[in-house]
């Protein structure tokens, strides 16, 4: 059994089933307002509007990429 065509075969699977569930990215309030091109405060009146959804972890809010396409989304349709 050749070693290094068991580790190809391995990372060739790896490499499909990362490739068949995309990531999930989390972000806080910052790393959000800049990944929709808003300013934080900005970002912050149209969570508290109810346009942006987000999770509270302790005393920080989780958003996820749904989540921003979905305002962004939105923010095309108007």
């Amino acid at each position: 059994m050749d070693l290094q065509a068991t580790i190809n075969a391995l990372a060739e699977r790896v490499a499909k089933l990362e490739g068949a569930r995309p990531r999930r990215r989390v972000f806080n309030q910052q790393d959000a307002a800049r990944e929709v091109g808003i300013s934080v405060n900005k970002f912050r009146e149209e969570q508290k509007a109810g346009r942006i959804k987000g999770n509270l972890s302790g005393r920080t809010w989780m958003f996820t990429d749904e989540e921003l396409q979905k305002y962004v989304a939105g923010q095309s349709d108007t």
